[in-house]
């Protein structure tokens, strides 16, 4: 005779309540969007709250639900960087693409590997008016008498 275990469960709207406290809400947030609150008062909502948060199963289905999410993202992060540079290497080693296409290709490659910087720096200089005018005058100057 072959018997099974039950594993704990929870109910749909605990299931619930432990999602939107995985997904970042805080206990009554999650509390408000699990159940009907509408006939209830904040104390009650707060104590019901806190109270479905200690429980055992929830508190299981919580850490569950966060360690599945965090691994998803961390997956989905690195599958998506990696295919992509995966990607941008294939496509700058194929000979067969356009020149510019394989450069364009490098050029992310390099961007994302930290070659090249994409700042610029721009120094701002407060003048006068007549110091602007002096100034291009001189330069006019240069250039004139060079011409001449």
């Amino acid at each position: 005779m072959v018997t099974m275990k039950t594993r704990p469960t929870i109910t749909p709207k605990q299931n619930a309540f432990a999602s939107f406290v995985a997904s970042g809400d805080n206990n009554t947030e999650a509390y408000r969007k699990a159940y009907d609150t509408s006939k209830m008062s904040e104390q009650v909502i707060r104590n019901s709250a806190f109270k479905l948060s200690k429980n055992e199963k929830v508190k299981t289905a919580i850490k569950s639900l966060k360690k599945d999410t965090q691994k998803e993202r961390r997956a989905h992060r690195k599958l998506t960087g990696d295919w992509i540079i995966e990607q941008l290497q294939d496509e700058a080693a194929n000979d067969r693409n356009p020149a510019a296409s394989r450069i364009r290709a490098l050029e992310l490659l390099g961007k994302k590997m930290g070659f090249f910087e994409d700042s610029t720096l721009v120094t701002v200089k407060n003048q006068s008016p007549e110091e602007i005018e002096k100034e291009l005058m001189e330069k006019l100057g240069a250039i004139l008498s060079i011409e001449a």
